[in-house]
């Protein structure tokens, strides 16, 4: 295992059956740096490249972090701990889909460079629930600021005028 290059070489990669580990910080992934408060804190990424059935460039991967982003609920931190893992097919034409097992997530695909942290952004980014929220019930922002309102009577003029005429 060794360290991940910029530029996933995919063909070249899978044809020598390599292995990578690498850990990043979350900063290292703009995107994600705008998403994420943690942006100090590490992610272990692992990336196994190999050729299936003769012809199918693969990746097997696993990412692991802690994610901390708003909660939908409170608007308060939560912190998340994701494991994404994937296993993908990188198919010339739909055809080599067939023969591939359904473990696979199949991806059309001609690019034989494309950028590792663009990669890796989208698998992670992709494994964030879409409202994340505290396991616990924790309230609503709604609840803890209720507006007071001034009960205000309609009539309270008509008042102030029979009043004032008497």
């Amino acid at each position: 295992m060794q360290g991940i290059p910029d530029t996933i070489k995919l063909f070249n990669f899978s044809k020598k059956g390599l292995n990578f580990s690498h850990i990043y910080q979350v900063k290292d992934f703009p995107r994600m740096k705008k998403l994420l408060s943690n942006i100090d804190d590490e992610m272990k990424v692992e990336l196994s490249f190999y050729i299936e059935n003769n012809s199918i460039p693969c990746i097997e991967g696993v990412v692991k972090l802690n994610a901390m982003v708003n909660c939908q609920r409170c608007l308060n931190k939560v912190n998340l701990r994701l494991s994404p893992s994937f296993k993908l097919g990188f198919l010339k034409n739909e055809q080599q889909g067939e023969t591939l097992d359904s473990s696979f997530e199949t991806i059309l695909n001609a690019d034989e460079a494309f950028s590792t942290i663009e990669f890796i952004t989208d698998e992670v980014l992709i494994s964030i629930p879409m409202s994340p929220m505290h396991p616990h019930k924790c309230q609503s922002y709604q609840d803890k600021e209720r507006i007071k309102q001034e009960k205000h009577n309609p009539f309270a003029i008509l008042k102030q005028l029979k009043n004032s005429h008497k």
